[in-house]
């Protein structure tokens, strides 16, 4: 046990940029090792936990694991809605200028004097000389943008809110689950006798670490689509986590028939668990580590120079770990079962686009109402403007997509 604990805290404590590793090292955990015949490696990038500090200079260089991993195709993909209907506005409204001092408008003078005969040039009314169909149809478009967004914003933060709790709630879950299975391995390797060298006796020290190793790694294979992607049970016969054969053939067989019940044949001398197909093979395993250490305690490979009551006080203190580590894995059961509905994530994900949709439109047309209204219709260079409203646009987009998708991050 301490062997392979000494293992993954050099593992995990490996830093993510490892100078001898070069200044892109990753940062990978080795699930299943090929140095055994017909082995596999499964590397597992995880960017999103490594370390960083809570510093301006450090946060703002990392793209990996930030929203804008997420974002970054819609933000241009908006951006560019934006410059294509403001190029098309200022090309059709606002021709290039024609220097003739305050009535400087390149056109039909006529023309523009009867779209602007409403309009007292004298006090700045110049709104009313852009064309109807921008005032009046860019209007609703605005109108709608304002007030989707102030519901958008409630709805989303209260979102992201409840998917945080789900990750806090996940995470202190995962604790409480390593929790029970440290417990456990304190309880074994207190009581273990270590002089007695048997053959029997190795084997049950053996069957005790592999199955507190192999319950951890079915758990995550059942809540993770990203570990169970990476492993199967067959890779379980391998050499996973620096021991061999986390299951054997035997072992491997059964675990195929719980998960399959129709497969084939009950496997002989199996004990078969009721349960659902993701909590079988776990509940198996807590089976087998209850059996294995009644065998050790009945062969007095465990608490061998122990009193009565000692050995009482032990085995209730493991079977009350072991309780604990069935209801522990339990819940990330449930919660799989109990997700978001269906129709909240729907509809955040529709008014999100709404949002983002109507942001080009509703934001060019306000920036254009306020430079009109004090610079003047004919006065103002037309393209001044397009910079700013294609970031204003961009800033929009990134912080309600990056709400919704640092929301599904937490969920997943």
């Amino acid at each position: 046990l301490m062997d392979n604990r000494k293992k993954a805290l050099k593992i995990l404590n490996d830093p993510w940029w490892n100078p001898e590793h070069g200044a892109k090292a990753k940062k990978t955990f080795l699930l299943v090792d090929d140095s055994v015949a017909d082995g596999a490696k499964f590397e597992i990038t995880n960017p999103v936990c490594k370390g960083y500090s809570i510093e301006r200079s450090s946060i703002f260089k990392q793209f990996r694991g930030t929203v804008f991993q997420k974002v970054w195709s819609w933000c241009i993909l908006y951006s560019l809605i934006a410059v294509i209907f403001f190029v098309i506005y200022k090309a059709n409204v606002h021709p290039a200028h024609r220097e003739h001092g305050h009535r400087s408008y390149d056109g039909d003078d006529d023309e523009y004097e009867r779209k602007c005969s409403l309009a007292n040039l004298d006090e700045t009314d110049d709104l009313k000389c852009r064309p109807g169909w921008f005032n009046e149809q860019l209007v609703a478009v605005s109108g709608t943008y304002k007030s989707v967004a102030r519901l958008g914003k409630l709805v989303l933060t209260m979102f992201v809110g409840l998917a945080y709790k789900r990750y806090i709630q996940f995470y202190w879950g995962s604790r409480k689950v390593q929790g029970a299975v440290n417990n456990m391995a304190l309880i074994l390797g207190s009581v273990c006798d270590y002089e007695n060298t048997s053959e029997l006796s190795i084997k049950l020290q053996g069957d005790l670490e592999r199955y507190l190793m192999l319950v951890h790694v079915l758990m995550y294979m059942n809540i993770s689509p990203y570990i169970s992607d990476k492993l199967s049970l067959d890779d379980l016969n391998k050499r996973v986590m620096g021991i061999d054969q986390l299951l054997t053939e035997e072992e491997l067989n059964i675990m195929k028939y719980i998960v399959e019940p129709g497969s084939g044949g009950v496997p002989e001398n199996a004990v078969m668990m009721p349960g659902a197909k993701g909590n079988g093979p776990m509940n198996t395993v807590l089976v087998w580590l209850q059996m294995a250490f009644d065998r050790a305690l009945a062969e007095r490979i465990i608490l061998a120079h122990h009193s009565e009551a000692r050995t009482v006080s032990i085995c209730a203190q493991f079977q009350g770990h072991l309780c604990d580590l069935r209801g522990s894995m339990a819940t990330f059961g449930f919660m799989k079962q109990f997700p978001i509905p269906l129709a909240y994530a729907h509809m955040m994900q529709l008014l999100v686009d709404v949002v983002c949709l109507l942001c080009p439109f509703a934001v060019m047309y306000e920036i254009d109402t306020v430079v009109v209204h004090y610079a003047g219709f004919r006065e103002h260079d037309p393209w001044a403007t397009l910079p700013l409203t294609v970031m204003g646009v961009c800033f929009i987009t990134m912080f309600y997509q990056g709400l919704l998708e640092l929301a599904k991050l937490l969920l997943n």
